[in-house]
Formats: structure tokens, sequence, C-alpha cells
């Protein structure tokens, strides 16, 4: 059964892993039950969001219907019913200690899902659903004992605080999340491509690497160059960018959806 069905239907099927979820994951016995959503959104709407609950079933049904901006939205995996999906990880973010230890953790929590609901389930890479979308779980997390943060197209968990502070930037006017909305993978030739990036531009990103350069400088030129995609969109053509020793050569790839990046030097 399809997400945001007639509520007579009966609700979503938790089973179903959805490409676009945004997971909120809980000690167990500690994920809210759609009271408990209810009061949550009831004050975030006090401290100016702008969401209600549009529909609420019977409370052994374990989900919400959100309205926010016009868009609905539906929250999974409530108590009592069954928690939603496990997640998967690929890398994590925030976290004091390792990845392998935050990884360890997520086995062991129970998820909630926020998921676009069926109608505009087609859009949910477009822009304005996706910041809606970020908005609602970032304020949700902020007002209940949320352990983990997993956004499934990248497969990346993040800190519950962490997630919350780099999303408001965002919407804030700041840059994308690159490091949480997206993960980087490092191949032996000092390039960096991501992970994710495809549901918000439609690509994936690979970066040229460069001999000598710190890891680290690799890093932060990618998330600049993942911050500029987002923005302008898939590229279908090749272009330039900057100017100088700082020129980047955007060239989308003739094999799969990819967009590689060249140093312009």
């Amino acid at each position: 059964m399809e997400h945001g069905l007639d509520a007579a239907e009966g609700h979503p099927q938790y089973a179903t892993i959805s490409p676009a979820g945004l997971a909120l994951l809980f000690a167990e016995g500690e994920r809210p039950s759609p009271q408990t959503i209810v009061d949550v959104v009831e004050e975030a709407r006090r401290s100016g969001l702008l969401a209600r609950v549009s529909h609420r079933p019977e409370p052994d049904a374990g989900w919400l219907e959100l309205l926010a901006s016009g868009l609905t939205f539906d929250l999974l995996g409530l108590a009592p019913a069954e928690a939603a999906a496990p997640v998967a990880v690929y890398q994590s973010f925030g976290f004091e200690g390792d990845a392998a230890a935050a990884s360890a953790t997520a086995a062991a929590l129970e998820a909630i899902e926020l998921v676009p609901s069926g109608h505009i389930a087609a859009g949910a890479g477009l822009d304005p659903v996706l910041r809606i979308m970020m908005g609602l779980a970032a304020n949700i997390a902020l007002h209940l004992p949320v352990a983990a943060v997993s956004w499934r197209p990248a497969q990346t968990l993040m800190e519950p605080r962490y997630f919350s502070r780099i999303v408001l930037n965002w919407l804030g006017g700041g840059a994308f999340p690159a490091l949480g909305l997206t993960a980087l993978m490092r191949a032996a030739d000092g390039s960096l491509a991501t992970r994710g990036l495809a549901h918000f531009t439609g690509q994936e990103m690979q970066l040229e690497g460069r001999e000598g350069e710190a890891p680290g400088e690799t890093i932060k030129l990618a998330i600049r160059v993942i911050d500029h995609l987002v923005r302008v969109g898939r590229i279908t053509e090749t272009e330039r960018a900057g100017a100088g020793p700082d020129t980047l050569l955007f060239e989308p790839s003739q094999v799969g959806k990819l967009v590689l990046v060249w140093r312009g030097d």
C-alpha cells in the first residue's frame, strides 16, 4: 500500500522503505505516540512553525499526516504500532567516537519516519518539498529524545543536534548541508564522489583529486562544489566556474547520472 492513501484505506506499510524517507531514531521504548507528536507540533506552532496535524487515525494505526506550507507528509512508525524499517548506515556525522560505534548504536534503535505523502511523492526531490520536510524533521527532533537521524537516500546517520543545526542554517540561507544529506566516498587516486546528491540534482558528483593536497582541503572543496550543484541543478553541458587557479570544469558523464568536476589548471 502506498504512502498517503485515503485514510479509510488504512496506514502505509512500515516494512516498505521509502527512498525519500528521513528517519528519527529512538532508544527502545521511547518512540513517540501520535498524541506526543500532536503536542510537539502545537508547541512548535507557537514558536513559528507553519505546520499542523492534518489527519489523525486511531492511535494504534501508528501514523499521522502533517500539513506544512500546503504540502502533506506522513509520519510513520509511531508507538504503539510497529517501528519504521531499520536504517542502513554508510557514513555518520556529528557523533563523538568512531563511525563503527555510531553504526552499532543505530542498529539498536527504533525508527519513526517522515516521508512525502502520496500526491507529492513523485516530487520528493524538488527543492520546496525537501526544504519543508527537513524543516519539519529538524523542529520535531529538537522537541523529542531523538538519539540519531538517518537520511535514507545517502544512508547517512547524524547526531540530532548536528542535524537540526545544519538543516536550519541551510533553510536560513546558509550552505547546503553536504556532510549529512550526502556522503563522500574517497577513491585511491584522491578523488571524491558523492552518495545521495542525485536525490537533489539528478546526478552524483566526482571531484578530481590533486596531488599533494591535504584530504581535508579536498573535502572543503567538495562541500563548496556540492552547494553549487544544488543551487544550479542538473548539469547538461560542460560548464566552467571560478577564475584562475580556482577554475573548475563541470562535465556531465556520458555514462550514468554523474557530473565530473575537473580542476581548471
